[in-house]
């Protein structure tokens, strides 16, 4: 029993991708379920069900998601095809694109932005066999 429970919390841990405080990335993100930004990343990112700014952290580039939690800073072009949540202290910048939007109290959005006319814009971020 104990090696099914870690496998399948391994599992959980391979789709999950996590950039911690005080570390940074710049490269291409294939895919993942998860993005927790904690620290810089400047990706792109045409393939992810949730990604997750935190205070500290800071994306650039581009990013297609399903669901985007920013209470940190995001500059590009953001594609969210359900629920884009801006958080209190959080900023995004750039081409966005979405489907329903929350701002807090506090949050700041700037850049050309657009309400998606379907659950499913299309993106030019994802690639042509999808």
């Amino acid at each position: 029993m104990a090696e099914q429970a870690t496998a399948r919390g391994n599992e959980v841990d391979r789709r999950t991708m996590i950039v911690g405080p005080g570390m940074s990335f710049s490269g291409d993100i294939g895919s993942c379920d998860r993005l927790i930004v904690e620290g810089s990343i400047t990706a792109s990112l045409p393939k992810c069900q949730h990604v997750m700014i935190a205070e500290t952290g800071v994306f650039s580039g581009h990013a297609s998601t399903d669901n985007a939690d920013v209470r940190g800073r995001f500059d590009g072009e953001l594609v969210v095809r359900k629920r884009l949540l801006i958080r209190a202290g959080g900023h995004v910048s750039g081409n966005v694109t979405y489907g329903e939007i929350e701002i807090e109290s506090g949050g700041a959005i700037s850049g050309t932005i657009e309400k998606s006319e379907n659950s499913n814009p299309v993106s030019m971020m994802l690639p042509l066999s999808a």
